[in-house]
């Protein structure tokens, strides 16, 4: 089961895990979605199983704000050392799995090829911990729109240079 780039077919998938994944905020519209990935292809991949299902997703893009970009914010191509992870989410079934963390890191060795500075994320739905595995650490900021849901915490990973 591998790690790929994101194709125009893997979208209907993208949106069936998007949908049950997130319980706690409103899914995002597909072309929002999509402007993720437009504007950085590189930093976005999918998991799949052997019949090319995705089985989860990740998207990132590059942010030059310190402040988060807010949901359902179509985004623009960009040039900066900071990464954004949009989102990251896997199918149900696919939970405990360590698909995850193999995305994580798939994107964090990319992100330093890539030479990226940093990486920053809003941690929802109670994943502060998750995050914190790799090293994220908790950002204070009161800039998070509230879109995000309740206890959204803003997240960075500095990457060695």
């Amino acid at each position: 089961m591998p790690i790929s780039p994101i194709n125009e077919n893997a979208w209907d998938d993208i949106i069936q895990i998007q949908n049950a994944a997130y319980t706690d905020i409103e899914p995002e519209d597909v072309n929002v979605l999509k402007s993720k990935w437009y504007s950085s292809p590189q930093t976005c991949a999918v998991f799949t199983n052997h019949n090319g299902k995705v089985l989860a997703y990740l998207l990132a893009h590059p942010w030059a704000s310190k402040t988060p970009p807010t949901l359902n914010q179509t985004i623009p191509i960009t040039n900066c050392s900071t990464l954004f992870i949009h989102d990251l989410a896997l199918a149900l079934e696919e939970r405990g799995k360590n698909r995850g963390k193999e995305l994580v890191h798939y994107l964090i060795d990319n992100a330093k090829a890539q030479h990226y500075e940093k990486i920053l994320l809003v941690a929802v739905q109670n994943s502060t911990g998750f995050w914190a595995k790799f090293g994220f650490l908790a950002v204070p900021s009161d800039k998070i729109c509230s879109s995000y849901g309740e206890n959204a915490q803003l997240m960075m990973l500095r990457l060695a240079t």
